[in-house]
């Protein structure tokens, strides 16, 4: 009688339950390891010493006072010498009036001079002649007299003419306009060929040496801005910041960027300085000199809400702070912390309980969720 031969079975098929066995206990150490093993996380430490609050703010350099060019006469305007944005210097031509009747006053006025100059001279022989004469007793006294009275009356005319020569070469000095300071042309409203009177404005200059800064401060930090306040200001194409102090802060609040302006004046005098440049602003709000500060990324959550997830013997324990609300990267903690205390730098509510392996190193440590809905708002 005939039997089918057995075929051989293989390992996995003879000892399949064992190696189930073994992968279950596998997969379940590991994922016990997985779930009791620290997380690694990124911390900071609380800062004890001097802190500042800033207010960081922009604006530009402007002139504290603008000088306006107008003309001493009226002309024709046949030169132009500087355009807007350029420099000036003190005694610089800035305009040129025509000048030809002017010119050809002061040369008929000269003339006249020159001849009154002759008719003096002639008298004063005159007047000499004459004395000599009376004094030989030849002369009468009344020819005597006349001579006398004829070179007073021709001195006078003289003098009568070199005033008025005077006055027509100020006319003529009036029709070359120069600058009277060292400064930059904000505007130039007329143009060449036109005909300006006295009350017409050629330029508008900026002194180079009274410029300041303006800038707006948001409606909700106008309460801690005041007069007198310190600030450090960064002009562009500057490497070093100017110190600067805050004299003015307007009264009323634009409606349409919910601001105020402030003006800060230069510490210092700087001769180079234009108008119209951007100026960083780092408005010095308060100094203390000693404070804890912690950074605001730290921090969830705001006013009786705030709370820091603290790192204590490698576990996460939410702590409620109060501090000082302010625009910056650090702020001033009130209460709640003490100094080196450790906290998440980015704080994650879902590891509040939980182990973790902290480290300064943050960028070692993974990207781990985010916190969301009301969580995310309040770390904002």
């Amino acid at each position: 009688m005939a039997f089918d031969a057995r075929e051989p079975r293989g390992f996995l098929s003879r000892h399949r339950y064992p190696v189930l066995g073994v992968l279950v206990v596998a997969i379940g150490g590991y994922g016990y390891y997985k779930s009791t093993r620290p997380v690694p996380v990124g911390v900071v430490e609380a800062r004890q010493g001097p802190a500042e609050r800033v207010l960081a703010i922009t604006g530009r350099t402007r002139p504290q006072v603008t000088v306006t060019i107008v003309p001493k006469v009226p002309g024709q305007v046949v030169r132009l010498a500087k355009e807007e944005g350029d420099s000036v210097k003190a005694g610089e031509l800035l305009v040129q009036l025509e000048s030809d009747a002017p010119r050809a006053a002061v040369d008929e006025i000269a003339s006249k001079v020159s001849l009154q100059q002759r008719a003096v001279a002639e008298a004063e022989r005159n007047y000499a002649r004459l004395q000599q004469l009376r004094e030989r007793g030849i002369a009468t006294a009344k020819e005597f007299d006349a001579s006398k009275f004829e070179l007073d009356q021709a001195r006078l005319s003289l003098q009568s003419l070199d005033a008025t020569r005077r006055q027509a070469s100020a006319k003529l000095r009036d029709n070359t306009i120069v600058s009277p300071v060292d400064g930059v042309v904000l505007a130039r409203p007329v143009d060449r060929g036109q005909v300006v009177g006295q009350n017409t404005v050629i330029y508008e200059l900026a002194p180079l040496s009274d410029v300041e800064v303006e800038a707006d401060v948001d409606e909700q930090f106008l309460a801690e801005v005041r007069e007198g306040q310190k600030a450090d200001v960064l002009i562009a194409g500057r490497s070093e910041p100017l110190p600067a102090t805050l004299y003015y802060v307007s009264p009323k609040v634009d409606t349409r960027t919910g601001g105020a302006k402030v003006r800060l004046r230069l510490d210092r005098k700087i001769a180079d300085l234009r108008s119209g440049v951007t100026a960083d602003v780092n408005l010095i709000i308060e100094r203390r000199a000693d404070a804890i500060t912690v950074a605001r990324s730290a921090i969830l959550g705001r006013d009786k809400n705030a709370r820091v997830l603290l790192v204590k013997n490698g576990v996460v324990d939410p702590a409620p702070v109060k501090f000082l609300e302010w625009p910056s990267e650090r702020v001033i903690v009130l209460s709640g912390l003490t100094p080196g205390a450790q906290l998440l730098a980015a704080p994650r509510p879902d590891l509040i309980g939980q182990r973790v392996a902290p480290t300064k190193d943050l960028a070692a440590v993974p990207g781990g969720p985010r916190p969301r809905g009301s969580d995310a708002r309040k770390a904002l």
